[in-house]
């Protein structure tokens, strides 16, 4: 890293299937001076994964699932160097990019936006479904962006994946999973940060005061998405 960068870490999180990840790939590729990171590569192998006790099943969305020691360590190390350390195995389990047919000039409007950043800032994306509910996450973390969707809708879009790739073998949700697992998980990590712990309602001003979100419903085009994340990311760089 040029020594007279500054590292800025933008945390892109929310539920499984709010599109997140989709989001941050496309602003990745938007941004000259960044690197993308996924909270997905630091899951732990298939056999140290934790099974639930009633279901008889791997858990992947209990915090137990990820290697969460690692994870700070090397956001730590991020901040510090503006490079990643760890050696990281993604696998991709993100929808096919060229789907969404966003028109050149949208796209193109959008990265002149963006190189409005002052080229001494490294934006550093970090995308992930368990952040903000970590306090040691959540701190070194610059800019936070909570991409949310209606809980109907979320289980819908789950309900559309033939599965995911891990480090192992391939999982598939059995019928249940969305439920149980999927969304209970989220709101209990992130019900603290919502007035009376409602997920679907709103954050709670002074709990989640550094915390931006953005419903991404399926009435809400991708375009509409990717403009309020570019507002915000060029907005708060400004001040920083």
């Amino acid at each position: 890293m040029n020594t007279k960068q500054k590292v800025v870490l933008i945390g892109l999180s929310g539920c499984s299937s709010t599109g997140k990840t989709t989001i941050a790939k496309l602003t990745a590729e938007l941004v000259n001076q960044s690197t993308l990171i996924h909270e997905d590569d630091f899951y732990k192998h298939d056999d140290e994964v934790p099974i639930d006790p009633k279901r008889n099943i791997a858990n992947w969305d209990s915090p137990e699932a990820l290697d969460f020691p690692l994870f700070r360590k090397e956001l730590g190390h991020i901040r510090e160097s503006g490079d990643i350390k760890t050696e990281l195995i993604h696998n991709n389990n993100v929808d096919d990019l060229k789907k969404f047919k966003i028109k050149p000039e949208i796209l193109e409007n959008l990265k002149q936006n963006y190189s409005a950043i002052d080229s001494n800032l490294k934006i550093v994306i970090v995308d992930g479904f368990m952040m903000f509910n970590d306090p040691e996450v959540r701190s070194k973390l610059d800019i936070k962006i909570l991409i949310r969707a209606p809980y109907e809708q979320l289980k819908q879009r789950r309900a559309a994946r033939l599965g995911y790739q891990t480090l192992d073998s391939f999982w598939v949700d059995p019928p249940y999973y969305f439920d149980e697992f999927v969304y209970k998980s989220y709101a209990e990590t992130h019900g603290p940060l919502f007035i009376n712990n409602d997920v679907e309602g709103h954050l709670d001003p002074v709990k989640a005061s550094d915390i931006q979100d953005f419903m991404n419903s399926d009435e809400v085009a991708i375009e509409q998405t990717l403009q309020w994340v570019c507002n915000i990311i060029v907005n708060s760089c400004k001040d920083l």
